[in-house]
């Protein structure tokens, strides 16, 4: 293990232990056992830390998609669907932590920043996939709103992290189904004829009352 991955574990750890962050690097670093100063040789702040352990989230999903030899054969929709599926799967890892942390965004709107260069990346990956899904035809281009298509799956994002939140089904089944509903409502919208996807995805998000 590296100093900077004992540095993001030994601060998950401490936030579970303690049910607190740290009051400084100092108390963080004197838990870990290593000079202060070894610290910042790895990150310029506890906010940092954060951040670093959702960006490590999004990172390992990247891998485990880019790891799998059958995504190029995938549609974009089926890329975009393994997408949040892995990555709700990775989420998992650090559940108890993500928990405690950030259950609450509504409130604690601030720590939403935290999430700023996970959602950067991801929606980078997002991106990538819709220009697919053009050139594919599978959704259509349009004047003026069509640069902006990524930006909402930042909004899905939330409302996928907000059910898996306070889902409490076997096995996630729930997560799973909004993943399924929200992902394949998004590009119905993008088509040609969102009607039917609309009001199904409506009907489950009555259902699940995460908001």
């Amino acid at each position: 293990m590296t100093t900077a991955q004992k540095i993001t574990k030994g601060y998950t750890e401490f936030e579970l232990l303690n049910g607190r962050s740290p009051h400084s690097v100092f108390e963080l670093t004197k838990n870990l056992e290593i000079p202060e100063e070894e610290f910042y040789t790895h990150f310029s702040s506890l906010t940092q830390v954060r951040r670093t352990v959702l960006i490590n989230l999004i990172t390992e999903t990247f891998q485990v998609m880019d790891a799998d030899p059958n995504y190029e054969t995938f549609s974009a929709r089926e890329k975009l669907l393994s997408l949040y599926f892995t990555l709700f799967e990775q989420l998992k890892m650090q559940r108890s932590y993500l928990l405690m942390k950030y259950a609450e965004l509504k409130q604690t709107p601030a720590i939403l920043k935290d999430f700023d260069p996970f959602l950067e990346q991801l929606n980078a990956r997002v991106e990538t996939i819709l220009l697919e899904a053009k050139a594919q035809e599978e959704i259509q281009e349009r004047p003026y709103i069509g640069r902006h298509y990524a930006k909402g799956f930042k909004l899905a994002f939330f409302y996928l992290f907000r059910v898996w939140i306070k889902d409490e089904s076997a096995e996630f089944s729930t997560t799973d189904a909004a993943i399924e509903k929200s992902v394949n409502l998004s590009f119905d919208l993008l088509s040609e004829s969102p009607l039917d996807a609309l009001l199904d995805f409506g009907k489950f998000a009555i259902k699940t009352k995460v908001f």
